[in-house]
C-alpha cells in the first residue's frame, strides 16, 4: 500500500476555490480502481492550511491517477493558489499493525 500526504497553505483569496476544486477532485479520485481512500482536510487551528491523505493499492494506481485529466487540471491551477510550496510525500507501507 502507498500513502500520499500533502500539506499546504492557501492564499487567503483562493481558499474557497481550492475547497471547490477539492470537492470535485475527491469523488473522481475515490472512484478510481487503485484508490483505497482519498481525503482532504482543513486545519482547524490555522486558517487556510489544508491536508490531503490518500491511500492507494499500488504505485501504478498512483501513476494512473496522476495522468487523469481532472488531476492534471487541478495540478495546473494549484501552484498559483498556495503560499510557498506544498509538502507532498509518497510513503510505501510494507506492514500495518492495527491497534
Amino acid at each position: 500500500m502507498f500513502i500520499i500526504t500533502g500539506e499546504f497553505q492557501a492564499k487567503p483569496e483562493c481558499v474557497e476555490e481550492i475547497k471547490a476544486m477539492a470537492a470535485e477532485l475527491i469523488p473522481l479520485s475515490q472512484g478510481e480502481a487503485g484508490c483505497i481512500s482519498y481525503a482532504f482536510y482543513e486545519d482547524q487551528s490555522q486558517a487556510g492550511r489544508f491536508l490531503f491523505f490518500e491511500r492507494w493499492g499500488s504505485r501504478d494506481g498512483i501513476s494512473e491517477h496522476f495522468e487523469k485529466l481532472y488531476f492534471k487540471e487541478f495540478a495546473r491551477k494549484f501552484p498559483a493558489m498556495i503560499i510557498g510550496e506544498a509538502a507532498i510525500e509518497i510513503h510505501e507501507i510494507t506492514s500495518i499493525e492495527k491497534v
